[in-house]
Parts: structure tokens; C-alpha cells; sequence
């Protein structure tokens, strides 16, 4: 019985929304929600057969069909996108579209595997070797809320990797951000429109570090006063996907804000704060945390500290940066997409020094992308 409704509901689906698209062709010959007379048509009404509606051809043509005729595209489109949602598409431009209006970068298995695990892991166990480097590496959102993933979506398996990399450079220089961000997954600490996680996550992600580091903390963030610089933020994945989903706010932590810091970009540009306040009008919202683009930053607190570190890192040390400054009086940070040098040059004249540490600030993706 339960087998038939199944069944029942698996033809039911598509059957109405043929059903749907015949109601919308028929206001349209009406002329209501069409376009006004003499408007460009480029697509003929499709012709039905059997065999267009087990294949969902007859969906594609619709929706051709239809938008040339709409008024309204953009609800239109979303209209058809969740009813392709319901019979089963997932996918959209590499985006996933996953439960509680969250959107995905799809990481593949296969893309993710075999030559980018090995060299990536050759690249840890000689930075932890040569340079007592602390490693942490975190996973992206569709590790850690699983739970919001299409049925059946193919994600490449992050857990095991870290398993792996903590296994090859020893529990001594692993920080484990997966366990702290996992326990908290419950929270905000990933955008759903965008691949970053929040200042939230970035703030778990610095408790781990200190937890690791076994040093006493002094300094603490309030999450309770994390203040909105952008109420209406739409990532990335949304422009991707063409998945048209609630927007969300950007928010930093108020103790990190208005600090007298210098950041010089690539030896050339010198800007105080850790923020860019211009990004946040731009097309890359995200850039507001340190700015993007560039390869090499050299990030001046002036207080009383003697250490410094070297960080190599992509954009998700961006936002991380700002709570771990203080324990630092200089941070290096190298971002190996954009650094057109040789960061093992960096790494001796800048990494090497008996008062500085070495950290890789990395996602997992982001690691694994350099050796694809």
C-alpha cells in the first residue's frame, strides 16, 4: 500500500504541473499576466506527447514557452524551480538547493579525491615539520549541516579527510574546529547564501584555537553584541542558483570594530581597521572582512605583544583574523589563490623566527582546490 501512494505521488507531481502550465497558457491566451501586445515572441507553444513528460522534456519547453510570455519572470522562474525541486532536481549551476532556505557550492566526490588528498596532505606534514605549523582546516557548510542537504546530493566527505590529515601530522599540531563547529551546528555559523561561514562560526572557530593552544584567553567576544553592518544580504550562491531565497544580515563583533590597526595589501597599499566598509555596496560583500584579492597582508597591531604569526589562509581566515589579532603584535597573512610568490620563501624569512607561530587557516575546499 505504501509502495502504491508512492507511486501515486511520483506520477501525481509532474501530472500537476502540466496541469499548471496548461491553466498559465490558457490565461495567457486570455492576455492575462502576458506580455503586452506586440512584445517579441521567440518560443512556440510545445506540442504534448508521452514520452516529453517521462523524460521532463516537456517541462524545459514549458518553461521556455511560458517565460517568453510572462510578465513576471523572476516569480515565475522561482515558481518553476520548486516545482522542479519537488520531482527531484537538485542542482542548480553547481549550487545546491538544500532545506531551510539554504543554498549549497556543490564539492563533488570525485572532484575532491585521489591527487588534490595527497598533495594537500604532503603540503600539511611538511609545514607542520619544518615549521611546527598548528593546522586547521574548516569544513563548509554542506559538512556540517548535512542535515540540510537534498536527499540523495553528492558531498565530498570532509570527516574522513580530517580524520586523515589529523592522523598524518599528529593530535599535537591538529586544532579541531570540526568538533566545535559541529556541536554548534544548531546555530547561525554558516551563511545560507554564500560560501563563508558567519562571525559567529569564525568566533567558534577562534575558541578552538585557544582551547588548543592550552594559553589562558584574554580576550573575550560577546556573540550577543555582534552588530549588522548589511540587513539584507544575498551571497553568491543566491546569483548562482537563481534560487531566489530569504536574504540575511552580515554582522561583526563589536570589540573588533574601529581598532587602530594598519594592514598593508601586497607591499603597496596601506588602510587602517580590519574592515572595508566599500565592499558592502559592491558585488563581493564579503570583501568587507580585510578586503580581497590580495596575496599578502601584513596586519600591524601596535600594542604591547612580542609574538607574531604567519597564517596561510583563503577568505575564511579574513574573518577570524580580527579576534586573534590581539594576541599578536604582527600578522603575516598569505592567501596562496592570489600570492604569486613562493610561500616556502615567506615562510622562511617571515615563519622561522623563535617568537612567531605558524598557523594554516584554511577551508578544506579551499586547501584541496590549490592542487586540483
Amino acid at each position: 500500500m505504501e509502495e502504491r501512494r508512492n507511486d501515486l505521488f511520483t506520477l501525481g507531481i509532474p501530472a500537476a504541473i502540466l496541469l499548471a502550465f496548461v491553466i498559465m497558457d490558457a490565461l495567457f491566451q486570455a492576455g492575462i499576466f502576458a506580455k503586452a501586445d506586440g512584445a517579441p515572441v521567440n518560443y512556440l507553444k510545445p506540442a504534448y506527447s508521452t514520452g516529453k513528460l517521462l523524460n521532463g522534456q516537456i517541462f524545459d519547453e514549458y518553461e521556455k514557452y511560458l517565460q517568453d510570455r510572462f510578465y513576471n519572470l523572476d516569480r515565475w522562474s522561482s515558481i518553476v524551480q520548486t516545482a522542479e525541486i519537488l520531482t527531484g532536481k537538485r542542482e542548480y549551476n553547481g549550487t545546491y538547493v538544500g532545506k531551510r532556505q539554504t543554498l549549497f557550492a556543490v564539492h563533488s566526490t570525485g572532484e575532491y579525491s585521489g591527487r588534490p588528498v595527497e598533495q594537500s596532505l604532503g603540503f600539511l606534514e611538511k609545514i607542520v615539520t619544518d615549521y611546527h605549523a598548528k593546522v586547521m582546516l574548516i569544513p563548509t557548510s554542506d559538512e556540517i549541516w548535512k542535515n540540510r542537504l537534498p536527499l540523495y546530493a553528492d558531498s565530498f566527505d570532509q570527516k574522513g579527510y580530517l580524520d586523515e590529515v589529523q592522523k598524518r601530522i599528529g593530535d599535537e599540531a591538529y586544532v579541531n574546529v570540526y568538533a566545535k563547529l559541529f556541536e554548534k551546528r544548531a546555530e547561525e555559523i554558516y551563511y545560507r547564501t554564500e560560501r563563508a561561514w558567519t562571525s559567529l562560526g569564525a568566533y567558534y572557530g577562534y575558541q578552538a584555537w585557544w582551547e588548543r593552544s592550552g594559553e589562558r584567553l584574554s580576550y573575550y567576544y560577546d556573540p550577543e553584541r555582534r552588530k549588522a553592518v548589511l540587513n539584507r544580504f544575498s551571497g553568491s550562491l543566491v546569483k548562482a542558483s537563481g534560487r531566489e531565497v530569504l536574504p540575511e544580515r552580515i554582522s561583526v563583533f563589536e570589540e573588533t570594530v574601529g581598532k587602530e590597526v594598519s594592514v598593508n595589501y601586497d607591499g603597496k597599499v596601506n588602510l587602517k581597521g580590519y574592515y572595508r566598509q566599500e565592499y558592502l555596496d559592491s558585488d563581493n560583500p564579503m570583501g568587507y572582512f580585510l578586503g580581497d584579492g590580495f596575496g599578502l597582508a601584513k596586519i600591524e597591531m601596535g600594542n604591547q605583544q612580542v609574538r607574531s604569526l604567519f597564517v596561510v589562509g583563503d577568505s575564511y581566515a579574513n574573518s577570524m583574523i580580527p579576534l586573534i589579532a590581539p594576541h599578536y603584535q604582527t600578522i603575516w597573512l598569505v592567501n596562496p589563490k592570489y600570492y604569486r610568490g613562493n610561500v616556502w620563501s615567506l615562510l622562511e624569512n617571515y615563519g622561522s623566527g623563535k617568537n612567531v607561530d605558524v598557523l594554516v587557516l584554511e577551508s578544506v575546499t579551499g586547501l584541496l582546490e590549490l592542487y586540483q
